[in-house]
Formats: C-alpha cells, sequence, structure tokens
C-alpha cells in the first residue's frame, strides 16, 4: 500500500514543478512602451562582429534605423576572415563608426577584448551592446531606456525573439533556453535578497549606464570569460548597482544559428563554460529539466509493468500519474513552441529528445574542454 501512495507524491510533485516553471515565467516583466524624455542622453549602440557576414548588413541597419533621436553605433571588425570588412565599408552614415579590431591580448577573450574596444570608444550616457546576429525594431532603444528609468536599474538585459529556421534549431534550442531559466531566479532577480552569482545578463543584447559600467571594471574585469554576458552582469551587481531583465521579444530578434553544425559548435562552447561557472546550481537545474522531461514516461513504464505483474494499486496509481503529468508537460511545452518561438505545437512532443540532444552536445563540451582538446568557434579555440 506504501508504493502507490510514493507513486501519488511523486505524481504531485511533477505537476507542481510543471505549473511553477510555467508561472515563472509568466511572472518575467515586459519592455515597458517607448517614452522620449525631454532631454534624451547620447545611448551608445555596440557591436562587435566576427565573419558576421551573413548577419551585420541587417543588424547595422536596423540599428541604425532606431526611432530614439540621439544615437551613436560602433561596430569593431574583430578580425573577420570573411566580407564582413568589406560590407561594413559600403555603410554610409555619419552616426556610424568602424573599428578595425586591436590585437587579442593574453589572458582575454575575443568578444571581451572587442566590447571593451567598444566602450572605449563610445561617447554615450548609456551603452547598448547588440550582437551582429541579432535585428532590433525602431523602438528598441528608446524601450529600454524607458524601462530602466522606471525601474531604476544600472544594467537591462532582454530576452529577444529566437528565430528558429532548420530542425535540429527547433528542436535543442528551446531546451537550452529552458536551463537558462531554471538556472537563474530570473523573475526575482531585482530583489535585494538574490545574490550577485544569481544574477545575469544576455549578451545578445545588454543596456548598461556608462557610470556603472565603467565602475564595475567594465570588460576588462571579465576579460577572460567565455560567459562574459553573465559574468558582467554579476560583477555590476556586486558593485552595488541594479540589474534586471525583461521579455524583449516584440522588439529584438535573434537567429544565433542556421544549421545542425553551429548548434553544436555554438552549444558546446557555451555548456562547457557554464558547467565550469556554474557548478552544482547547473547540475540541479538539469536534473530539475530531465525529471519533467522524462519523469512522466518513467511512471507510466513503472504503470505497465505494475499490469503485467498483477499490482493494479501500483498500476493505475502510476498509469494516473504519470499520465497528468505527461499531459500537463505536453501542453505546456507546445504552449511554449507556439507562443515563444512561433512553431507548430507538434514540436512540444519533441522535448524529451532535444533536451536529451542538448545533454550529449554539453558532455561531449564538457569533455573536450576538460581534456585540454578545446572547442572551436569562428576560427578560435577556448578551452576554459
Amino acid at each position: 500500500m506504501l508504493f502507490p501512495v510514493i507513486i501519488v507524491a511523486a505524481s504531485a510533485a511533477l505537476l507542481l514543478m510543471i505549473v511553477h516553471d510555467a508561472r515563472r515565467f509568466g511572472r518575467v516583466p515586459h519592455l515597458m512602451t517607448p517614452d522620449h524624455p525631454p532631454h534624451s542622453p547620447l545611448i551608445s549602440i555596440l557591436i562587435p562582429a566576427r565573419n558576421e557576414e551573413r548577419n551585420i548588413g541587417r543588424c547595422v541597419r536596423a540599428a541604425l534605423a532606431q526611432s530614439y533621436p540621439q544615437i551613436e553605433v560602433i561596430v569593431v571588425d574583430d578580425g573577420s576572415t570573411d566580407r564582413t570588412g568589406a560590407i561594413l565599408a559600403g555603410s554610409a552614415d555619419p552616426r556610424l563608426r568602424v573599428l578595425s579590431g586591436r590585437p587579442l591580448p593574453p589572458g582575454w577573450v575575443g568578444k571581451c577584448n572587442a566590447c571593451q574596444q567598444l566602450s572605449d570608444a563610445a561617447s554615450g550616457t548609456w551603452l547598448l551592446f547588440l550582437d551582429a546576429d541579432t535585428v532590433a525594431e525602431p523602438d528598441l532603444a528608446a524601450a529600454l531606456l524607458t524601462s530602466a528609468i522606471a525601474r531604476r536599474l544600472d544594467l537591462l538585459t532582454i530576452f529577444p525573439f529566437l528565430e528558429l529556421g532548420t530542425f535540429w534549431e527547433r528542436v535543442i534550442l528551446p531546451p537550452f533556453a529552458a536551463l537558462i531559466m531554471a538556472l537563474f531566479p530570473i523573475e526575482a532577480m531585482e530583489r535585494p535578497t538574490v545574490r550577485p552569482d544569481q544574477v545575469l545578463a544576455n549578451g545578445q543584447c545588454i543596456f548598461v549606464r556608462r557610470e556603472a559600467y565603467v565602475q564595475a571594471g567594465g570588460h576588462t574585469a571579465v576579460r577572460g570569460e567565455v560567459l562574459e554576458d553573465v559574468r558582467l552582469a554579476q560583477v555590476i551587481r556586486a558593485a552595488g548597482y541594479r540589474v534586471g531583465i525583461a521579455e524583449g521579444m516584440a522588439y529584438l530578434r535573434v537567429r544565433m544559428y542556421t544549421s545542425g553544425r553551429e548548434v553544436v559548435a555554438g552549444l558546446m562552447k557555451n555548456a562547457a563554460a557554464g558547467y565550469r561557472s556554474g557548478g552544482g546550481r547547473s547540475l540541479w537545474a538539469m536534473s530539475r529539466l530531465v525529471l519533467t522531461a522524462f519523469g512522466p514516461l518513467w511512471m507510466i513504464v513503472v504503470g505497465l509493468a505494475g499490469l503485467m505483474l498483477g499490482e493494479t494499486g501500483v498500476a493505475w496509481a502510476a498509469l494516473t500519474g504519470g499520465g497528468l503529468a505527461l499531459l500537463a508537460s505536453l501542453s505546456l511545452r507546445s504552449i511554449l513552441y507556439r507562443r515563444l518561438y512561433r512553431q507548430p505545437i507538434a514540436y512540444g512532443l519533441l522535448w524529451p529528445g532535444g533536451l536529451l540532444c542538448y545533454m550529449m552536445i554539453a558532455g561531449v563540451g564538457m569533455w573536450r574542454v576538460r581534456s585540454g582538446r578545446g572547442v572551436t568557434w569562428k576560427g578560435r579555440t577556448y578551452t576554459g
């Protein structure tokens, strides 16, 4: 009689975890409707670019098309070996400056070096770091400034709309995004009780007050970090400044990767670095995702085994609990696919498989770093 009770309790725990995850996302604030203040401070839009011939043109055009009146756009061509430099050379706008990337100093990660060079050249009161694979809507800068001022934030980062094209992007990237949600208390980042190591920023879009950035040491303070965005937010929070996050899918979109090969290479680099910095928290976050993805299936298997063995109490408890948990999990994933990624809800059925693929990628990435082989991204090898 005890075993069915344990199964019912486990089913209830799984359902609560799934509902809790759904409610957490609903509590993430949205960017506010943009409003231009009477005295508009200068915003420097800063774009590091390395081998971005596919993206840099549309990224720069969107940055220059901002409705906010006081902007400058600075791009660093960070040692590109493709047509990035030629495309930038063909862009003519007095608000745009293109810099040649300086040599990579010892102990620096490439993106940190480029971002520090950008900030050194910037004149703005606010710095807006954008990845070269993003496309901003015209009101992005104004919405960021409005939200940061209203919420009294020194750093504001957003979740953009994630464009998913190929099959592997659609299957693997949503579980990766869910891991980030599980790893950090995103809906509570602005609370004073949240420790600095519990905040994060998304490097695709970081809007930071120049004073806070400089006082915290800028990208020099995180010069050797592969996850420089997360660590930058943490050092700024540790310096006593306010860090916040918002859902900004209406204002920014990003296409991170365009093939399965790129998905593997990019996530391998991020996963290895994330595990090294996250440690036990990363393990716990992944365990939660595994439980909600595979727990209901395991319980259904237990129920079927109970039927075969004649244990009807165990069987019906497991089948009912596992079935309800599976229905809740698949419903949530399907809704997320439709609302967040504008993808067919059928992809929600592939969630467990996508999570398993990500775990394999992360495992290989961690093994390569620990074995000294490192992982390669855009012509640079990262060993830790």
